[in-house]
């Protein structure tokens, strides 16, 4: 009985290719927004940490950006992270999407030599029936010694309870390693320019997801508004024409839509000041990277 009520802890990592949904499944098993969340690629740039502490023990999730050959600084610096998650994270979870057609060699390889339990999670179940689920399993079973398969939809949170148990029972026995009231490291100047980047991705198209980024500048409690100054960073002067928009149009909306939000988290007004910054070369600068992890 003893055993049974003994609690279980330890560091899981998030990891696939772009698109897979880890962000979505994070946030929705954390009943919180943790990290955000658009169908465009590599929208999560940096490790993000998750903390759920339950009656059963604490899972600390890491977010990590999706898995790609990286082709600038900014890159290289995202796949030191997804390495950095796998080395230290007690137990893996390997997010597929199911409307993938074969196994991603790439990270199978990145796998293969770390002699930890990997869990294949098959990502938005919900979009297909049981038919095209156990054929995935089928296709996937055998590519690699799996501790477990898990058909999830983070989208509709189908099978997370599921999930979490099996979390549990592969963690080692374990207090916490944070309050129990913590759920996320993240800086509050972190939180607020992946907001406002959340909401430029919902608008932008080509190339600008990739050479846009958010810099929050200031952030001052001003009695009856919290007053925050924050940087859109583009790489040349028409990728700021087009955020700007015409009279202006365009940067004034993603300003409403983050404020929104942002009035949500900290239940009270708030105004947002944004700018649009032309800095060229930005992703392969590591004074400006190093800047962004403030």
């Amino acid at each position: 009985m003893e055993q049974d009520q003994a609690k279980h802890s330890g560091y899981v990592a998030l990891i696939g290719r772009t698109n897979v949904g880890k962000s979505t499944f994070l946030n929705a098993i954390m009943e919180a927004k943790i990290a955000i969340v658009s169908s465009k690629p590599q929208t999560t740039r940096k490790q993000i940490l998750g903390i759920r502490t339950t009656e059963k023990g604490q899972i600390v999730f890491f977010d990590s950006p999706g898995i790609h050959k990286p082709h600038f600084r900014l890159n290289e610096k995202m796949m030191k992270d997804v390495y950095a998650s796998l080395t230290d994270a007690d137990l893996i979870l390997y997010f597929i999407d199911i409307s993938d057609r074969k196994q991603d060699e790439f990270v199978l390889s990145l796998l293969k030599d770390l002699k930890k339990d990997v869990f294949l999670v098959i990502n938005k179940i919900d979009k297909f029936g049981k038919g095209k689920i156990l054929q995935k399993i089928d296709q996937f079973k055998d590519v690699y010694p799996w501790a477990e398969i898990v058909p999830i939809s983070a989208l509709k949170e189908i099978s997370l309870d599921l999930l979490e148990e099996l979390i549990y029972k592969y963690l080692p026995e374990n207090e916490g390693f944070y309050p129990d009231d913590e759920l996320t490291l993240q800086t509050e100047k972190f939180y607020v320019a992946e907001l406002v980047r959340e909401k430029v991705l919902l608008m932008v198209e080509d190339e600008l997801p990739f050479t846009t980024t958010v810099k929050v500048e200031k952030i001052t409690d001003k009695e009856k508004v919290l007053y925050i100054r924050a940087e859109i960073y583009v790489e040349n002067l028409s990728q700021k024409k087009i955020l700007v928009g015409k009279h202006g149009n365009f940067v004034k909306l993603v300003g409403k839509l983050a404020r929104k939000e942002l009035e949500d988290y900290y239940d009270r007004k708030v105004y947002l000041d944004l700018f649009i910054k032309v800095v060229p070369n930005w992703r392969n600068s590591p004074t400006i990277l190093s800047q962004l992890d403030e």
